[in-house]
């Protein structure tokens, strides 16, 4: 009816999907022209919107919010695309006219009628509007990109809109991307989390896969018509606009993940119809763009309501055309998804052998030509990124270089490979030599979950390295030689603090690696460092740095990774509580302990040793008999009399104990001597007990106590409702005060932290929290570190027994008798008392002894009726 105000006639339906239509893109053009519509009205006319329907792509509806308020800025978000498009922001820098507009890429005369179908569906399908290329001189405006092409698949290819070109003065170059919605994709390792948590939790049953996809994703997602000029390419002789987020432009991954994020959201949000009533967990998705994996039990009816579901979810959000019928699966056991193949049966990942094939001519290839353009380096990487670095993260190590070189080609160029280049494709294809550790990869190693059992203590200093096998009873020191010590201070930067941190870590790994591969059978060993160095932990974890030597570090423990599979993880732990690695690795300097005792490395033993030189001893007792006995006699009453101070006040017998333990420790250790406590040093040792100051331990809390501390504090302040929640967890959870809570200003590696505070049923579900936890969650809410490491936050010891003590002068009691372990043995006597079995109560509270028995008191209904069962 418009057309018909201009005298024009709409033409036939082109009959032909694989040509462009011609006749519709000058009827269009015409249309314009005698319409003198601006741009964006003309796009508003061609899809049809106006004030009572201003949806561009007419398939999307607004949906409702859902009631978790998590979700609702996506759905806002959404549903303000559906009703007017993304509106796009430019920077201050874009100019209201192209200075020059581009010619497209290079496109082979073999691929040529493929862009030409691609481009006449997508006309057919009205994501591209077609007109004639003059149309330019009505618009100005329009900035014109070029397009490529790239391969798909084994004989496909993908058409492309190089918004990223020229450099510098491109679209993605003018591009505001502040208001970009947050990406919400699940990364590939997620998948294997969730096989593993099915097979884990159900291990009778089976697990399938089922992999669904959507067809077009960026297409369903409309442009705004103020900013489509922003999105034009040349073809022919014609101008083509883009009027959904086109496969190129820097947003359209951000704002296609908004729908995949609400897809994904309806999807978890789904429960079972049928088949088993007592099933009604909801589904887990995993989404990444537009490709979503969904990895379910095989009970009653469960995995094809799932599949109705991820279906039904499309269908809401994107259309009745959303779905790519073609790319989804049955429910299988194993299946390929994101380019690797997962096997539920084994629980492993494997990297397909064509991609692994792939890889390894790409890599032959490049060092037999010597030249290599920007297209076969991002193939290359793209390649190693998405298939050999995932099953083997290490292999980050060997390309990081060949990455840098790629970003800094120009599109479309071609150069000699330097040195630089070639070192990283030696190297990489040393890496593809070892074909088997890219395939039947555990998928707990895959999902990062694996728990490390080999934990190596490591440190660095000027003098030397240290690192320690506590499992192997081993370790290794090095010292650094005069030239070593001069390359540091000449390079500093170079031989940097973080680097030698690293190195620690890669003489552990070349040293023990043979040991740990002997002990490992058929799942690779898990090993940890522990290092006390952020750099190094980063380095090490990422397998990337900038520093030269860090890069050569990376690489030796990826090669040792190979070598004598193992896995290598690295945590930081605060350098105060890494003293053992610390003290070795400055055992050299003047200024350190260990430089005058190399083995008297215990105070004890130094006493011992004084002691004898005082009596004209030799250091070491050799001799048995009544000789060794009366020496540690002398030496035990030398100890009960003056002791070892400069008070010269005696030790008490809880004192002296291990102080003998500790002599009879290193002339086991160092001598080979093992001395046992003959009858009489037994008897002497008793009478020293009997005559010392009894010891005094601290009370326990009881219930009583705790209401009484509670009436004390004001739980409306963040601080008090800590301090009360720490002490309901450190009673009912027996911990130990440095498990949680400061202690003398230092922090344990390992004390609780907040991602520990999660609990579950038998079934492995989550459940409410326990009151405990509850307080504390409130509190870090009430302060503002919801985020903070730690579950108690910056709670100390000092705090606590403060509180604990003022509640002991309230109730009249000694203040003394009251500190942080106070409630690990209340409730260890709250336990006794309530006749629960001693070997829960060991376990529980992690005693090794059963010194936990002495510490309760009676309970008053223990007592009641007590004549009765007398007589």
């Amino acid at each position: 009816m418009y057309a018909g105000r201009y005298n024009l006639t709409v033409p036939l339906t082109n009959t032909d999907p694989t040509s462009i239509d011609a006749a519709t893109a000058t009827f269009l053009s015409e249309l314009a022209r005698r319409s003198r519509l601006n741009l964006p009205s003309f796009v508003r006319l061609v899809r049809g919107q106006n004030a009572h329907d201003p949806r561009p792509n007419k398939t999307l509806y607004e949906l409702a919010e859902p009631a978790d308020p998590t979700y609702h800025d996506a759905y806002r978000r959404w549903n303000a695309i559906v009703r007017g498009g993304v509106q796009p922001l430019w920077t201050s820098t874009r100019p209201s006219r192209q200075p020059r507009r581009q010619n497209n890429h290079r496109i082979d005369t073999n691929t040529i009628e493929k862009v030409r179908r691609h481009i006449a569906k997508g006309q057919t399908e009205g994501r591209y509007l077609i007109l004639d290329e003059a149309m330019l001189e009505t618009w100005p405006e329009v900035f014109i990109s070029p397009i490529g092409t790239v391969g798909k698949g084994e004989e496909g290819i993908r058409v492309t809109n190089d918004y990223a070109y020229p450099r510098g003065s491109s679209v993605n170059d003018f591009t505001d991307r502040d208001n970009f919605p947050r990406i919400s994709y699940n990364p590939p390792r997620d998948i294997a989390r969730r096989i593993h948590d099915l097979r884990t939790k159900h291990p009778p049953v089976d697990v399938l896969l089922l992999l669904g996809d959507v067809s077009g994703a960026f297409r369903h997602v409309p442009m705004n018509e103020n900013s489509v000029h922003m999105f034009a390419f040349l073809f022919e002789d014609y101008v083509v606009f883009d009027l959904s987020c086109g496969f190129g432009w820097c947003g359209s991954p951000a704002f296609y993940a908004l729908a995949g994020s609400v897809i994904n959201h309806l999807y978890e949000s789904s429960r079972p119809e049928g088949g088993a009533p007592l099933d009604r967990e909801p589904f887990i998705g995993n989404v990444w763009c537009d490709d979503h994996t969904c990895v379910e039990k095989n009970v009653g009816t469960r995995c094809k309501d799932a599949e109705v579901a991820l279906w039904r979810s499309m269908v809401t959000v994107l259309g009745p055309n959303a779905i790519n019928e073609e790319k989804f699966t049955s429910w299988q056991t194993t299946g390929k998804a994101l380019g690797l193949l997962r096997d539920t049966v084994n629980g492993t990942v494997s990297i397909p052998t064509e991609k692994l094939l792939k890889a390894q001519l790409h890599v032959h290839t490049l060092l037999q030509t010597g030249y290599a353009s920007k297209s076969d380096l991002n193939k290359l990487l793209g390649n190693l990124r998405q298939g050999l670095a995932a099953c083997f993260p290490a292999a980050r190590s060997f390309y990081q270089r060949l990455h840098a070189s790629a970003v800094g080609m120009h599109p479309g160029s071609k150069r000699q490979l330097n040195e630089d280049d070639r070192d990283d494709l030696f190297w990489f294809r040393a890496v593809l030599l070892n074909g088997d550790r890219f395939n039947k990869i555990p998928v707990v190693q895959f999902a990062g979950i694996a728990t490390p059992t080999v934990h190596i203590f490591m440190d660095a200093s000027d003098t030397g390295l240290c690192a320690l096998e506590p499992t192997r009873l081993e370790y290794i020191r090095v010292k650094f030689t005069d030239a070593q010590k001069l390359d540091l201070r000449k390079e500093p930067r170079v031989n940097s603090i973080n680097v030698r941190e690293l190195q620690s870590a890669v003489l552990a790994a070349l040293y023990w690696g043979q040991y740990w591969k002997q002990d490992a059978e058929l799942d690779p060993t898990y090993v940890c460092f522990h290092i006390d160095n952020s750099s190094a932990v980063a380095w090490a974890n990422r397998r990337s740095a900038r520093n030269p030597a860090a890069q050569l570090f990376n690489r030796l423990l990826s090669l040792a990774e190979l070598q004598y599979r193992v896995v290598f993880t690295a945590e930081h732990v605060p350098g105060i509580d890494n003293i053992m690695a610390d003290a070795g690795s400055r055992a050299w300097s003047s200024t350190d302990k260990l430089w005058h005792y190399q083995l008297q490395v215990s105070s004890n033993l130094e006493e011992r040793t004084k002691f004898s030189r005082m009596m004209g001893w030799p250091p070491w007792i050799g001799n048995p008999g009544a000789d060794r006995t009366n020496r540690l006699g002398y030496f035990a009453v030398y100890l009960w009399t003056y002791g070892w101070n400069r008070a010269r006040r005696g030790n008490q017998y809880a004192t002296i104990v291990p102080k003998l333990a500790s002599v009879s420790w290193f002339h086991r250790r160092f001598q080979g001597i093992e001395i046992t406590r003959s009858p009489q040093l037994r008897i002497l040792l008793q009478g020293i007990k009997r005559l010392s100051d009894p010891v005094r331990k601290k009370q326990p809390v009881t219930p009583s106590f705790l209401r009484l501390l509670r009436r004390s504090l004001n739980l409306d302040r963040p601080r008090q409702r800590l301090l009360w929640g720490s002490v309901l967890l450190g009673y009912f959870f027996l911990l130990r005060h440095s498990e949680f809570l400061i202690v003398e200003g230092h922090r344990p590696f390992y004390s609780l932290k907040t991602k520990n505070a999660m609990f579950t049923d038998s079934n492995g579900q989550a459940v409410s929290v326990v009151e405990a936890l509850r307080h504390i969650l409130t509190a870090r809410r009430g302060i503002n570190k919801m985020n903070n490491e730690y579950l108690c936050l910056d709670l100390d010891s000092k705090t606590v027994s403060k509180a604990l003590k003022a509640t002991a002068e309230k109730a009249g009691v000694p203040a003394s008798n009251y500190a942080t372990h106070s409630l690990r043995i209340g409730g260890a006597a709250a336990l006794l008392n309530g006749i629960v079995d001693s070997l829960v109560i060991k376990i529980l509270g992690r005693w090794v002894p059963r010194c936990y028995e002495e510490y309760p008191r009676q309970a008053a209904a223990a007592t009641t009726g007590l004549t009765k069962r007398m007589v």
